[in-house]
């Protein structure tokens, strides 16, 4: 590795420093209260504005308060492009849609919601916006999630580790509910998928066929560049997967269309390109209906495995105890050890070094190795 390291001004981040300088005070958490409370006519507000995979990781969540409070009134904040996601859902009652980012906008959704007199309020983001909302609206309950800021921040810059346990993301939403005395149960349960979002994926699927109907998924795409592996990488790996009989389906949303349609004429074959033309859960139901997922660190390695679909993914910039590992045993994560990991929370970062070794590293072979344990695996499961 070589090159000078860069040190920019300010980050993508949330570590509440940036909150200091735009002259918004950080609010602490507040301590988490083991709270009783009564089972009939509650009124719950959940706020998570974003994104999908933080979302589909909150759904153990929201069962759970379904199931510790069958007749009260949940509700969730969220930003619209993510509402299917709860499409057939009976885990909230009311979807409440965040329309912008401004602050007119913030103060219209908080007038609104003043008038819904809450018994719960439970912040599952932690941001700014989150925090206003959290902090004006009175609710005799509230709840918030604790972001491990200082953690990140000591890891990332001076690569010292104070995590011990590490504790899976959804584990830490899971706690939301259990402050409320919520029993969590332990066994996994599958994302359900709606029957017309099923049946939508079938007619997706219909004009591709592979042998012996195995089909393995690949999501090139990330909201950020440093997390994506090379698009050569993911073409030569579509191309191999007729060595295991397979046949290679493309998803992905309409923001990744031009990059993946770039790998799907990269690659050899003729791949089933379906970026951009699925719902959120066609696309889990696609990924329920494959054998296995390839793919970045982003929200297609949640919804994949909410639907039981083991997954290979790549982790470069980003690490385990940051939360979002995959959590199926028969999943694999491909990594790198290097000294300057993790440079970035979630990606947003240029590489410091600018060759994005983390990923350049993995070749496609070491992947095709990789995912043909993962199909060996799920063969045995079956």
């Amino acid at each position: 590795m070589a090159g000078r390291a860069i040190h920019p001004l300010h980050e993508h981040i949330s570590f509440k420093i940036l909150d200091l300088i735009a002259g918004i005070p950080y609010i602490r958490p507040q301590k988490m209260e083991y709270v009783a409370m009564q089972k009939a006519s509650s009124k719950i507000l959940v706020i998570r504005l974003s994104s999908l995979g933080d979302l589909v990781l909150m759904m153990p969540m929201l069962r759970s308060l379904r199931a510790g409070f069958p007749a009260a009134e949940i509700h969730l904040l969220c930003k619209e492009k993510y509402t299917g996601l709860f499409e057939g859902s009976d885990c909230v009652n009311r979807i409440i849609v965040v329309e912008g980012g401004g602050l007119g906008e913030l103060m219209r959704i908080r007038s609104w919601l003043s008038r819904e007199r809450y018994d719960v309020i439970i912040d599952a983001h932690n941001v700014i916006r989150s925090n206003i909302l959290f902090h004006t609206l009175g609710a005799p309950k509230r709840l918030q999630i604790a972001k491990c800021d200082l953690k990140k921040l000591l890891l990332i810059r001076g690569k010292t580790n104070l995590y011990g346990a590490v504790l899976p993301q959804s584990e830490r939403y899971r706690e939301l509910a259990r402050g409320l005395g919520v029993e969590i149960r332990e066994t996994f349960e599958e994302l359900a998928v709606p029957e017309t979002a099923a049946r939508g994926a079938e007619r997706a699927l219909s004009s591709f066929g592979a042998p012996g109907g195995r089909l393995i998924a690949f999501a090139p795409g990330a909201r950020w560049g440093t997390k994506r592996w090379p698009q050569e990488c993911y073409a030569e790996l579509i191309t191999a997967v007729s060595r295991l009989g397979c046949g290679a389906v493309i998803i992905g949303g309409p923001e990744d269309a031009a990059a993946n349609a770039k790998v799907a004429r990269m690659s050899n074959r003729a791949p089933l390109d379906l970026t951009g033309k699925l719902s959120i859960m066609e696309s889990a139901a696609v990924l329920r209906r494959c054998t296995a997922l390839v793919t970045n660190d982003s929200a297609p390695l949640h919804l994949a495995e909410a639907v039981g679909t083991p997954v290979v993914a790549f982790f470069g910039p980003t690490v385990r105890e940051f939360g979002y590992y995959p959590r199926l045993a028969r999943s694999r994560v491909l990594e790198v050890a290097l000294p300057c990991r993790p440079c970035s929370r979630n990606g947003a970062r240029q590489c410091p070094y600018g060759t994005t070794e983390c990923l350049t590293a993995i070749g496609p072979s070491v992947a095709l190795e990789a995912l043909a344990e993962v199909l060996e695996e799920t063969k045995a499961h079956a």
